[in-house]
């Protein structure tokens, strides 16, 4: 006998396909709570797809809409899996969602993010470090780190606060990041860093699901040291501030997102892309 959520379900996944050419792997279903409200390991709930259409249909806009979509993309496939501690993750054509973690509309565009840039042969994260005057370097990272000019060891960060690597180079790929990003962390390199530019000029006082996220990435650089963010963290926030906080707490005068916003509007054209090797 066929469940009663089968036909919302094949609804929202006919959607998903014709408006971004999005099929997901998997099945779907509810938790046993009795109102779908809740995943399942490896199932995709009602309310779940609901929220990855509503997520991708805010890219979808930002790009000029579904077809903008589905030339950036080139079709994507998702599904659940079991990837450790990690949200998500994206290749070209194919991103994972964490079976374990609840689907949230940030790490839904910062992995279709990937998703585009993998598709265009991760040239715009290399586009986007050229723009914003960044440039990647193993060899002088780790100059910097060894005379002590590092917030991090030199292998790794530690876990207090003014010591995660959040300065430029101070990272593990030696990346140096220009102009001011929305926050950087050991992990930070060229494809994190469009990633979450764009989930940024997505969120950005745009009144949406991602939002509050944004504005709470910039304003923690007001905080004093020491006091939390809303992402329960605590750190150097004074020190940190002069790298991340923009021009009147405006992100929208950040070479970021002026650079998503030119590549939404397809006002970058493959001329540069070719000159990337």
């Amino acid at each position: 006998m066929e469940r009663p959520d089968m036909h919302p379900a094949k609804e929202k996944l006919a959607w998903l396909r014709s408006d971004f050419q999005v099929d997901i792997l998997s099945e779907w279903g509810d938790s046993g709570s009795g109102d779908g409200s809740q995943p399942k390991v490896g199932i995709w709930t009602v309310p779940e797809l609901d929220r990855l259409h509503k997520t991708l249909a805010l890219l979808a806009e930002a790009m000029g809409g579904g077809e903008n979509f589905i030339r950036n993309l080139s079709g994507v496939t998702v599904k659940k899996s079991d990837i450790g501690s990690h949200g998500g993750e994206a290749l070209s054509h194919r991103v994972s969602f964490s079976e374990k973690i609840p689907l949230g509309a940030w790490t839904v565009i910062h992995e279709f993010a990937h998703a585009w840039d993998a598709n265009h042969g991760w040239k715009l994260s290399r586009r986007l470090e050229k723009y914003t005057g960044g440039f990647t370097s193993p060899f002088l990272s780790f100059a910097k780190k060894l005379s002590g000019l590092s917030d991090s060891a030199v292998l790794q960060p530690e876990n207090k606060p003014g010591l995660r690597g959040r300065k430029p180079g101070c990272n593990a790929a030696g990346y140096f990041y220009g102009d001011k990003p929305s926050g950087s962390n050991w992990k930070f390199n060229r494809l994190e860093d469009f990633a979450e530019s764009v989930a940024m000029y997505i969120g950005w006082e745009r009144d949406n699901d991602l939002s509050k996220h944004a504005r709470d990435r910039i304003v923690r650089y007001t905080f004093k040291d020491g006091e939390k963010d809303a992402f329960n963290v605590s750190d150097n926030w004074t020190v940190y501030r002069k790298y991340f906080y923009p021009e009147g707490g405006d992100y929208s005068r950040t070479l970021r997102w002026k650079f998503v916003d030119e590549l939404m509007k397809g006002n970058v054209t493959s001329a540069w892309m070719s000159n990337l090797e």
